[in-house]
């Protein structure tokens, strides 16, 4: 079984802020020295999600991404 996410981007100020941000979902990575996060969310809910990580304290805009998880299919 198979679910639906959405690829969030996060830039942020302050890396305290990153332990709040992966609470909502899956951190896969963030940059330091960029000061931006990439983490997976459920795609039901991700206008909500976006809204909670929006109003921490440290975090300065929230990004959907533009890749789409179900465009990436290779033929061999």
């Amino acid at each position: 079984m198979e679910i639906a996410r959405k690829l969030l981007i996060v830039y942020y100020n302050n890396p305290n802020c990153l332990k709040k941000v992966a609470s909502f979902g899956n951190l896969i990575y963030h940059s330091t020295k960029l000061r931006y996060a990439y983490i997976y969310v459920d795609e039901k809910n991700h206008k909500q999600i976006m809204e909670s990580i929006k109003k921490i304290n440290g975090v300065i805009k929230v990004e959907v991404s533009l890749n789409d998880l179900s465009d990436l299919r290779f033929n061999i």
